[in-house]
């Protein structure tokens, strides 16, 4: 995205810094702040819901710097970027600098500054349960989802009932896919589904073994990454079943970063069809109620 809207050398007094003069009597903070947005409805049509209201992201912008004193300009800028994506849909990424021109720094500068880049990315996660009532953890997963204001639910996959992964003897498995939106950086986010699964009690006393609730981050983005707690795509999604099924439905043609197939494509490649059944059919309702009709 090229289309940007530039607010520039905001100029605020505030009270951040770590400092205990910093903090009491305050100085001047400069902000400047890029949006990346689509314009062309904007430009074609001249009409202002088209647009992103800047006088809007000004008071934004404003209060934040005016208001509870950080000890941290990282905080400051932080703050001010998932404000103006959480509150102002049409903006797709922005690039926030907060600039104190006169720290208390002995030595000649010009001034010290901090310079971020936010955006949404587009995440999907899969779901599973054979403990009790599997629907309902399913349910309970994708609330508490939600309830992260950083995270939106955009799609679900219909339920599928599968055969369990592995060599353990267990109950078969309810699976789906979830498509999120999220602020949260992908380590942020895996660990905020692990506390998901804490909180429903699952256990990992087992490896492959029965569990309340399994919460896999399939997909981040175009992010390829593998280190001891993160790898991303995960490494076992492409001799899924239970994943792909699921996730052909709600996004055939994602390619997989990292192994340049669309879902799809590894799909159809992957026998095993027969092990997956629609347990309920997503109908394009409720998505919190799963499907109940």
């Amino acid at each position: 995205m090229t289309d940007t809207i530039n607010l520039n050398r905001m100029q605020f007094y505030g009270y951040h810094g770590a400092l205990p003069e910093e903090q009491r009597m305050g100085q001047r903070f400069d902000v400047d702040v890029t949006l990346n947005c689509d314009l062309y409805q904007a430009g074609t049509t001249d009409q202002l819901d088209q647009t992103v209201n800047y006088a809007e992201i000004y008071m934004q912008v404003k209060e934040i710097v005016e208001g509870h004193a950080c000890k941290l300009i990282e905080t400051v800028a932080e703050k001010i970027a998932e404000t103006i994506l959480l509150k102002f849909s049409k903006v797709e990424s922005c690039r926030v600098k907060v600039i104190k021109p006169n720290p208390p720094i002995a030595g000649h500068y010009d001034s010290v500054s901090v310079k971020i880049e936010r955006n949404r990315t587009v995440a999907y996660l899969g779901l599973g349960s054979n403990i009790g009532d599997r629907a309902g953890f399913l349910k309970h997963a994708i609330e508490a989802l939600q309830a992260e204001p950083r995270v939106q639910v955009v799609r679900c996959s219909s339920i599928y009932e599968t055969e369990p992964y592995g060599p353990v003897e267990q109950n078969d498995f309810l699976n789906m896919i979830v498509q999120i939106e999220t602020l949260l950086p992908s380590l942020a986010l895996l660990r905020y589904i692990h506390k998901i699964e804490t909180d429903l009690e699952r256990v990992r006393d087992v490896h492959w073994g029965p569990r309340t609730i399994d919460l896999d981050l399939l997909v981040y983005g175009q992010t390829i990454t593998q280190s001891e707690e993160l790898s991303l795509p995960h490494p076992e999604i492409t001799h899924r079943a239970f994943v792909l099924k699921p996730f052909a439905e709600i996004a055939p043609h994602l390619v997989v970063p990292g192994i340049n197939r669309s879902v799809m494509d590894l799909w159809q490649n992957l026998k095993g069809e027969e092990e997956v059944r629609l347990w309920k059919k997503n109908n394009g309702e409720e998505k919190f109620g799963l499907f109940e009709n």
